[in-house]
């Protein structure tokens, strides 16, 4: 590689090493994707990501797969805390894109960190400059 002039010679140097359309590379790229299982307490944006990263690898590899069994991989290796945003999604759809769904759980937990941020915020009472712990009659800062 130290020989390559460059870019796109590089590149399909690196290609030819690492990504070769062999059955051996397919069906290990297939299988970290059969295999691929969110953790509970994982961003979906991580997760997604790493998702995302996998489609490529195989788009790269040739390997075609319907969008409607991409969604399916999807909601199937998604923890268990998303079943109920899952079932939503997918009742009354005739036609799932991955990228609607992607769209979807995102929003989902980006309102979630919203939800839990404004629960958070009522917490403390703010008074005349200094805080004041919510029943507790003298307004101490002490527990």
């Amino acid at each position: 590689m130290m020989n390559e002039e460059i870019t796109a010679g590089l590149w399909y140097r690196l290609e030819s090493l690492y990504m070769t359309r062999s059955l051996s590379n397919k069906l290990f790229i297939k299988k970290q994707l059969y295999n691929l299982r969110m953790k509970e307490g994982t961003s979906i944006l991580q997760y997604v990501n790493a998702f995302n990263r996998i489609l490529s690898d195989l788009l790269t590899l040739e390997v075609k797969l319907e969008e409607e069994d991409k969604t399916l991989l999807l909601f199937s290796s998604l923890s268990s805390s998303y079943d109920h945003l899952v079932t939503t999604i997918m009742y009354g759809k005739e036609i799932l894109k991955l990228e609607d769904v992607r769209q979807m759980l995102q929003n989902n937990e980006l309102t979630k960190k919203t939800d839990s941020t404004e629960k958070a915020s009522g917490l403390v009472v703010k008074g005349q400059g200094e805080d004041k712990r919510v029943g507790d009659p003298k307004g101490s800062k002490g527990f």
